[in-house]
């Protein structure tokens, strides 16, 4: 696998990241762009890249400030690298419909993971609140996926494993 696009990709993801997102901040909520990139490299690369691109993509995270929780970000985005990469070259053998639904099933459950763990306090006291942040942060994602399925739909990624 050539190592040097991946890379050079992830630091301008992890860049934009880092920089940009406080500008396109709405309520607090932010897109996770880190998040995206994990979901290409894994329908690209497999699951074991995927695991390992999560990880350490999710630890920088972490390191940086982003997190509030040290091994949040790495344990949620390891798990959606890995069942991304179950998802990888399963275009052609699945229903478009069922391929389509389970990538943003692992969407819905990374977020599902990370909201839970992150506010439980919120969850304890406000579960609309709760409730709210998921569906919010979860779509203003999904819009990012959505541009980004327009320019280069998974389905037309090939693998590389």
């Amino acid at each position: 696998m050539k190592w040097r696009k991946p890379i050079l990709l992830g630091v301008l993801v992890f860049a934009v990241q880092f920089f940009l997102s406080e500008y396109l901040m709405i309520r607090r909520i932010r897109p996770d762009f880190i998040l995206v990139f994990i979901m290409y490299i894994g329908i690209r690369y497999g699951s074991m890249t995927g695991v390992i691109v999560g990880f350490a993509f999710g630890l920088l995270e972490d390191l940086l400030g982003a997190g509030s929780l040290l091994g949040l970000a790495p344990l949620t985005k390891s798990i959606t690298g890995f069942l991304m990469g179950r998802l990888s070259g399963k275009f052609q053998r699945m229903n478009p419909v069922t391929f389509h639904s389970l990538w943003v099933l692992v969407v819905l459950v990374h977020f599902g993971l990370y909201i839970y763990i992150r506010f439980q306090g919120v969850y304890e006291s406000s579960q609309s609140v709760f409730w709210k942040t998921w569906f919010f942060s979860t779509l203003y994602t999904f819009v990012f996926i959505g541009i980004f399925q327009v320019i280069m739909p998974f389905h037309r990624i090939q693998t590389q494993e």
